[in-house]
């Protein structure tokens, strides 16, 4: 990180340490500030995280120290028995809460719809509504700095995905080619095939109907 930039690239470890400062601050109060273990713990979720990730007490540490070192953490000593951590990511970045809750979600949860947004930004006080949601998004991109990009839109998605930009760029995935049928027909050639094999039935049907009549 460039301690002339306080936007600089995070890596992944350093990213999901102080997003779970930041999450446990504000939905365990009465656990914070943590320990590296609590930290760890928090970390490697099974549930509400993505990826799932696997830190040690070593690797979790390590980031908090390299995180201190750039003002975004920082050591609590009012505990004696062991070392705590605060967060300072609010104010290190310039954020208000419910930006903060729209940015941290996407760094604990990987890239969402506007709507995933809405629902799991909640009880990190983010916005309320879809337009709350819309006009967070919108100042987190419009920065000298965007903290946040709009993916493009994969293969059957109905809405778009947003991403953190706190690691660098995202990786975007390859779109997934649709395999050709036998003999090189596609869906849509195959979908017309049906419909004119189905109008052929029908007038037959229609045919031997009147001759009956």
């Amino acid at each position: 990180m460039d301690t002339d930039n306080p936007q600089a690239t995070l890596n992944p470890t350093q990213a999901r340490v102080i997003a779970c400062l930041v999450e446990k601050s504000i939905t365990t109060p009465a656990y914070y500030p943590m320990t590296v273990n609590a930290v760890v713990n928090a970390a490697n979720q099974k549930s509400s995280r993505n990826p799932v990730m696997s830190l040690t007490e070593g690797q979790a540490g390590a980031a908090l120290n390299q995180l201190a070192e750039h003002g975004w953490v920082e050591r609590d000593d009012s505990s004696a028995r062991s070392v705590k951590w605060r967060q300072r990511f609010m104010h290190h970045l310039l954020l208000k809460p419910d930006l903060q809750a729209v940015l941290v979600t996407l760094m604990l949860r990987g890239p969402q719809t506007r709507s995933e947004l809405r629902a799991n930004a909640n009880n990190l006080r983010g916005p309320d509504d879809l337009d709350g949601v819309d006009a967070a998004l919108e100042r987190l991109a419009d920065r000298a700095e965007p903290l946040v990009v709009q993916l493009p839109r994969g293969a059957g998605q109905k809405e778009a995905r947003w991403a953190h930009l706190l690691c660098g760029e995202p990786e975007i995935p390859e779109p997934v080619a649709t395999p050709p049928s036998p003999g090189g027909t596609g869906l849509a050639a195959r979908v017309e095939d049906l419909e004119t094999q189905v109008a052929a039935l029908t007038s037959r049907l229609d045919a031997l109907e009147s001759g009956r009549d």
